[in-house]
């Protein structure tokens, strides 16, 4: 009888190790899966809301609301969209989930946003953090259209320009461009670079990027139709005689 109960007793403790690393396992291989349902549904979110947006930019009713921002959300505002002002500040407005859902029709928001009418921006308080990188405007996904896309109010001729500037780095040389000079709103710039001699152009992710070779280098700052032109810059080694950055249009 005491081998009997022995036996059973060592069964049942295997029993439930095995039972608790099976959970264990089951849990972690879920975890993925829930995250990746949770940022499928925020991107469903913003397109929604991006569309009502869209549309009411269309019947020009800008009025939502409430117009009076905390400094933390002006915060968010500044972070997400570049070379902002005032202006476009000032014409947020904060809708919470409760305010979309029983003003704007839209019963499946779950979230706080920022958004503004005029310029077609829609931000979410919060955002979504997914595989490390935090998400506020349907801009920021891959897959999403670009709220500029929308905007009718960037002017396609004028008197446009950037500058630039570069800083070594250890063994390579940072090129950025600065002082973007154009009268529109618009976030996402695509900035092209290559060497005098080569014929294909990269593109950088972001204002920024950096080269390993000394040489000239042309950048060309666009988005869709509007081209702000083209700049050379040299990079060599400084010295007393000479400095590592030439800008010159082109």
């Amino acid at each position: 009888m005491r081998d009997m109960r022995g036996i059973t007793l060592i069964s049942l403790i295997i029993t439930i190790i095995l039972l608790l690393i099976l959970a264990g396992i089951g849990i972690n291989a879920g975890i993925p899966t829930i995250n990746l349902a949770e940022f499928t549904q925020f991107k469903d979110e913003l397109k929604i809301l991006q569309t009502k947006v869209n549309e009411l930019n269309q019947k020009k009713e800008t009025e939502i609301g409430t117009k009076e921002l905390t400094e933390n959300q002006k915060n968010i505002i500044s972070e997400n969209i570049a070379n902002t002002n005032n202006e476009i500040i000032s014409g947020f407005r904060y809708c919470s989930s409760e305010y979309i859902q029983n003003n704007l029709g839209i019963n499946t928001l779950e979230r706080d946003y920022l958004i503004n009418i005029e310029y077609r921006y829609v931000i979410a308080v919060e955002g979504y953090e997914y595989k490390g990188k935090k998400y506020y405007m349907i801009n920021q996904l891959s897959d999403g259209p670009y709220n500029v896309e929308y905007n009718n109010k960037n002017p396609e001729t004028g008197d446009f320009g950037f500058e630039l500037d570069s800083s070594k780095e250890s063994d390579r040389w940072k090129i950025e461009v600065i002082n973007i000079k154009y009268p529109g709103y618009i976030s996402n710039w695509k900035v092209q670079y290559r060497l005098a001699d080569d014929e294909k152009w990269k593109t950088a992710n972001g204002l920024n990027f950096y080269v390993s070779k000394e040489g000239n280098y042309y950048v060309q700052l666009t988005h869709d139709d509007i081209n702000l032109g083209s700049k050379l810059i040299t990079i060599i080694e400084e010295n007393e005689e000479n400095s590592n950055i030439i800008n010159n249009n082109i």
